[in-house]
Order: structure tokens, then sequence, then C-alpha cells
């Protein structure tokens, strides 16, 4: 097992030797160099692919998204960036890659045409998504004074579309008067935050939506199990795993009727335009007072969630080597 850093044993339960692989430029270079015949494929998440690969050597690339294809990125050294990594990386590794895995049927679609590859060589293969039932037995209790609730998981910026759930839970409240809060769990911070901050205040609302900030294992657990709807209105991604954990968890979800989440939701959540407010204001009010509508996509959440997981990906990755 070659990797940058250490795999844990207990990760893989067969006995294995790990190769670590060196991490300054020089060493890295001559590390993939003078890689031998005992190593049949090198798996990478794009654009990180080695320079000089021996020609023995097969490369498969696993792309997850491409977001700054699709949304320009603010400021110059992001712009620099994302041109370095789009325009000079990603077609030197897309031409050398003997394949290429999307995590969606719309990355896929992304790929092809940003980067004019033929169809098969950009087979799909789901990502799975994070069982958070296993921290079930250690969950906290939910804090009484948040319910009922609408839940976000995800990193607080743009892409996100968290300034539209927030717009959207202002006009959901002011619509309805009705007694929910709404939560964000996430890193935080900049000028995207502080306006976000100054919208919510300027409407009264500061203090009924709360920053919970990057959160994992049983508190995640226990903020999606008690949410009363988890909003998840991206403007893109590339697989979108947050909606199948709220799924698994029994929580009815709000998700984008764009990019990778319609096929991911595959039926079993409610779709909205992520560019309208009023569409995911209405999509809340809808959740808040049609308790039978709310049953029947909990009910779908459940069964869609089955048909993702990461071993199932495992098991189509080790498939797709097999036969290269």
């Amino acid at each position: 097992m070659y990797s940058s850093r250490p795999v844990k044993k207990e990760y893989i339960p067969r006995p294995f030797t790990n190769v670590i692989i060196p991490k300054r430029f020089v060493g890295k270079f001559w590390f993939f160099f003078r890689l031998k015949k005992e190593v049949d494929f090198l798996l990478f998440v794009a654009p990180l692919l080695p320079l000089i690969v021996p020609r023995n050597i097969k490369s498969v690339i696993v792309c997850q998204e491409l977001a700054s294809q699709k949304i320009q990125p603010k400021g110059l050294s992001s712009r620099l960036s994302a041109f370095v990594r789009d325009q000079v990386l990603m077609p030197l590794c897309v031409a050398r890659a003997t394949k290429i895995i999307a995590a969606s049927e719309a990355t896929q679609k992304d790929l092809l045409q940003f980067y004019r590859l033929d169809a098969e060589k950009v087979p799909v293969i789901y990502d799975g998504f994070q069982e958070l039932s296993e921290f079930a037995s250690d969950a906290p209790a939910p804090d009484i004074s948040l319910i009922p609730y609408f839940f976000f998981a995800g990193k607080v910026k743009y892409r996100k579309n968290v300034h539209g759930i927030a717009s959207a839970f202002i006009s959901f409240k002011k619509r309805t008067n009705a007694n929910t809060k709404l939560v964000i769990a996430g890193d935080y911070g900049g000028d995207y935050y502080v306006n976000l901050q100054s919208e919510l205040a300027k409407n009264g609302l500061a203090k009924d939506v709360h920053f919970v900030g990057y959160t994992v294992g049983a508190k995640l657990y226990s903020l999606y199990k008690n949410a009363f709807a988890f909003v998840f209105p991206s403007i893109n991604e590339g697989f979108g795993m947050p909606p199948i954990e709220a799924m698994s968890l029994g929580v009815p979800v709000i998700t984008s009727k764009i990019s990778s989440m319609v096929e991911v939701a595959g039926g079993a959540a409610l779709l909205v335009d992520p560019f309208d407010v009023t569409d995911i204001s209405q999509a809340m009010e809808k959740l808040y007072r049609d308790s039978a509508f709310r049953a029947e996509l909990i009910h779908k959440g459940f069964e869609r969630a089955k048909v993702f997981s990461w071993s199932k990906a495992a098991h189509a990755y080790i498939d797709l080597l097999r036969v290269l």
C-alpha cells in the first residue's frame, strides 16, 4: 500500500506492507521514476498525478467534481490556482490516465464536456457515505432550545449556497412566524460569514440561526438525527454525501434540482432551484405544514440511502482494475 502518510492497520483487515511516498518534490519525483514492475496501478485523486510514471504502470485517477470550471473563483490567487489546476495539470492527467473514475453522471458529463474525452474512458462509480449511526450510542442529548430546526452540514461558502438557505429561512419565518431555528454545521469565517450575519441581524433573526462550526462523530449524528429537515440547495456538487447521510438517519431532505444532486436524490428528496430563494423557502414551508409528505420523504430516503455504500464503491473499483 503506497501512501503519502501511514495507513491505519484497522482500515485493512488483511496483512499489508505500507510504503510511504516522500513528501518533497524531488524525492517524490525520483520515487515514482524508479517504481518497478510489481506495481500494477496507481490510483490518484485528480489532478495529482506524478510527472513521470513508468510506462508499464497504469494510472487511474478519481475525479469528484469540476467546481471551479463552472463557478469562477474570486480573487487573483484563487483564479491563478484554478487556472494551473484546471488548464495545466488536469489536461495532463486525463490524457495520461488509463481510466478516469467520475463520482457521478454529472461529473462524468462535465469531464466529457471540458476535456473532450471518450465516454468509455470515464466510468461512473458512486461514492459511499459516512455511516453516522455507529455513533448513536455516544450521541449527546439534543439541545431542546433548538428544536425544531432545519439543518445544513458543509463548509459555509458560496458554492454551498448558505446565503440562499439563510435568505429562504428569513422569508419562511416572516411568512409563517414558525417557532423554528436553523443550525449550520461547518467551517465558517471571512466576509461571506460576516455578510450572512449582517443579513440575519438586519431581519431580527440572528438568535434563530446557530453556526456550530466543524462537527464530526457523535455530535454530528445528533444534529442530523434531531433535525426537522435537512436543507442542501448547493449550486454544484460532484456527488453530494450530506443528503444521503441525512436520508440514512430518517431526516427529510431539500436539495437542488441541478448537478449531481438530482441523480443522488433519486426521487427521495424535495428538489428546488438553488438560485430561487422563494422556491427554497416554500419547500421549507411544505415540510413544516405537510406531515404526510414529510413522512413519505423519510420512507423514500431510507430506501434510497441503501443504494450507496463505501463497500459497494470499493468492489466497483476492484472490478474495474481487474479488467484493465
